[in-house]
């Protein structure tokens, strides 16, 4: 059986920065790339900055978050205001098949790493361009992270309470979002070059990739002519009723309960032990249940209140009604499923301190995927710069010394 990861063979030099880009190549990393993160001292990227730190002490490779969010990128430290850096950069990508960015438009050619030039070392490259907006368009420049990407594309407008205010999605979800699409992206440009002998460069628009999230809502407003706001946890579209999350026993415990068909409604009702109040007319078609809907859920969540959370869910499951517990960032780490597929691994990190990480979700039939935590600035430097590129020990410490590497 053949253990080869599908990307074994492939280099990346990946000039992501914070979460999209470096997510971008760690996904590339999971199908088996090398992935080469370009950084340095002389601009530390500022999720190294974000705490926690690894044993409480603060420094650019002890970020907690760093370690898992950049989990897979190796690391070349190269201060690209030096010419003399950016001339291995070039050197350096005329030896890998993938460029990531994931800067602004405008640049990489203003450091002289612009596509034309990119092809000019290295024919058939694949660069992959990140930018918020787009290479190009009017809003091409509107400086974006991963919060103004939910505004801009409507996602805020759509999270709240019901009737009230948007209130802004809390994390960039935007970000990791991007960069696991951003990886898709990049192995279709692959198979191109595979079939074609052609690179290309990719123009990926976070803004427009992130818009997919609202396609309901989208859809609702060119077929109907509704403007979508804030619902709560109902259902956008109303098509399931009840929708929304419930309390049960315990501390800031919920359970999440979505019932879309007739059959799910009486199996609900079944499980509940068919009480008066959900024999009502009122409730007895979706339609109804959806005009009635506050009335409902209000009725629901003093029934869910007297019970544990995972085991009412373990009862609707069976009885054919889509629940779940609502889990605390808490309950992640000791949840029975995630614990079975790996999707927080404790790993050592390089200086010499263990990390609990995201595990790969890449999961594949014929292959394991080995996970590292995000690397220490620079710790491929011996590697690329005088292995792969052959430079000479006094050449190599020269430029450490010069802060060229750096």
């Amino acid at each position: 059986m053949s253990k080869a990861l599908p990307l074994q063979g492939i280099r990346v030099v990946n000039f992501g920065w914070v979460w999209a880009g470096p997510v971008c190549g760690q996904t590339l990393a999971f199908l088996g790339a090398e992935v080469l993160k370009v950084e340095s001292y002389a601009r530390v990227d500022m999720t190294r900055n974000l705490p926690p730190f690894a044993e409480g002490k603060p420094g650019p490779n002890r970020s907690l978050s760093n370690n898992a969010c950049w989990a897979g990128n190796g690391s070349v430290s190269l201060n690209l205001k030096e010419p003399r850096a950016r001339e291995l950069a070039l050197q350096l990508i005329a030896q890998s098949d993938v460029v990531i960015e994931n800067f602004g438009p405008g640049v990489m050619e203003k450091m002289g790493l612009g596509y034309a030039t990119l092809r000019g070392v290295k024919e058939d490259i694949v660069m992959m361009s990140m930018p918020g907006t787009g290479l190009y368009g009017p809003g091409k420049d509107m400086r974006t992270y991963g919060l103004s990407l939910t505004s801009t594309t409507g996602l805020d407008s759509l999270v709240g309470y019901k009737g009230e205010g948007p209130i802004p999605v809390e994390n960039a979800y935007a970000d990791p979002f991007n960069g696991i699409f951003g990886g898709f992206a990049v192995v279709a440009a692959l198979q191109h070059r595979a079939n074609t002998g052609e690179g290309q460069h990719i123009d990926f628009s976070q803004q427009e990739a992130t818009m997919q999230m609202v396609g309901p809502a989208y859809m609702d407003y060119q077929l109907n002519g509704r403007v979508a706001g804030t619902k709560g946890n109902e259902h956008p579209l109303n098509g399931a009723a009840p929708h929304g999350v419930f309390p049960c026993t315990g501390d800031d415990r919920w359970i999440s309960i979505a019932v879309v068909t007739e059959q799910e409604w009486r199996a609900l009702v079944q499980a509940m032990d068919n009480p008066e109040w959900a024999l009502q007319a009122k409730y007895a078609t979706l339609q109804e249940r959806v005009s009635h809907i506050d009335e409902l859920h209000a009725a629901l969540a003093e029934w869910t209140v007297h019970y544990d959370d995972r085991q009412l869910t373990q009862q609707l499951q069976e009885a054919g009604v889509a629940a779940a517990p609502v889990l605390s960032i808490g309950d992640l780490l000791d949840d029975p499923h995630y614990r079975a597929r790996g999707t927080y691994i404790e790993v050592r990190h390089p200086l010499d301190y263990d990390v609990t990480i995201y595990g790969s979700y890449v999961k594949l039939s014929r292959s394991e995927v080995e996970v590292k935590p995000g690397p220490i600035i620079g710790q491929d430097n011996d590697y690329v710069f005088k292995e792969l590129l052959g430079l000479p020990e006094q050449a190599y410490r020269q430029l450490i010394d010069d802060k060229v590497i750096y």
